[in-house]
């Protein structure tokens, strides 16, 4: 055995030990960033057998195949939000008047920066991301810069819609704090140790912020325009959260785990 596959399988026994699965590819990925980086190989482990994700220690994670600039100042984005993005494709591809895309709490910006890449070729599209926190606003902003959608994406700091008009038939898509309290304890070290509550938790029943969230959408004058809401959700809240919706006519999507996690919900 060469020296290198002996330092992979060390890797991956710590890997292994600290809950990582694709540790084949991670350990590579971690030896390679040690020597790119001149990062002690050492040093790395010690932080990963904190429990400290592999993202945060690179600075970087993949979404639908894109780089993403990833810091303690914002969720390590999931799988099941890869699909919302493909949902929300799916959406606009069959509502060709939708026009305004705003990606509601977009934390590192994945998700509208992702949909500005993926409709380069539509021109109609306005793109606008919104976040209250000015720390995960500046790693959004630096994911913009890098994959070159500045032009393209508006992000601004603001509470929710607060002081956003809707003009236009627009998609509202939200990714908020949907975690209750009573759930934040029962989640992984890496996560509660590293990552940012503030991201996490939605409330006592999780659904604090998209209460919030419905009450704007429903105080706004419209204009006659037609205003669909996406959202992701924890799937053992959306009982709840089906009856705030009144008479809205709204779709459950399963996830690819087979869990009740997305809502299109149409406005009036």
């Amino acid at each position: 055995m060469s020296d290198e596959l002996k330092v992979l399988y060390s890797i991956q026994l710590i890997l292994k030990e600290t809950g990582y699965f694709d540790v084949s590819r991670i350990s590579k990925e971690i030896l390679d960033f040690s020597k790119k980086e001149g990062i002690d190989l050492e040093k790395i482990l010690k932080r990963i057998q904190k429990n400290e994700p592999w993202e945060y220690i690179r600075g970087s994670t993949d979404f639908l195949g894109y780089p993403f600039i990833v810091n303690r100042n914002v969720l390590i984005p999931r799988t099941e939000t890869e699909q919302l993005v493909t949902i929300a494709k799916g959406f606009l591809d069959e509502n060709n008047s939708c026009t305004h895309i705003i990606d509601v709490g977009t934390g590192s910006g994945c998700i509208i920066i992702s949909l500005a890449k993926i409709l380069c070729g539509r021109n109609k599209y306005k793109f606008l991301g919104i976040e209250d926190n000015k720390s995960a606003l500046e790693v959004a902003r630096k994911n913009s810069a890098l994959h070159k959608v500045n032009e393209k994406v508006s992000l601004i700091k603001q509470n929710l819609l607060s002081g956003t008009k809707i003009e236009e038939d627009t998609l509202i898509i939200a990714n908020l704090p949907y975690v209750p309290k009573y759930l934040y304890n029962g989640l992984d070290k890496s996560v509660k140790d590293y990552e940012p509550k503030r991201a996490i938790v939605g409330g006592t029943d999780g659904l604090k912020y998209y209460k919030k969230l419905l009450k704007q959408v429903s105080n706004k004058n419209h204009l006659g325009r037609k205003v669909t809401l996406l959202i992701e959700i924890e799937p053992s809240t959306i009982g709840n959260l089906v009856n705030l919706l009144e008479n809205k006519d709204f779709k459950i999507i399963k996830d690819f785990r087979g869990r009740e996690r997305f809502l299109l919900i149409s406005l009036p």
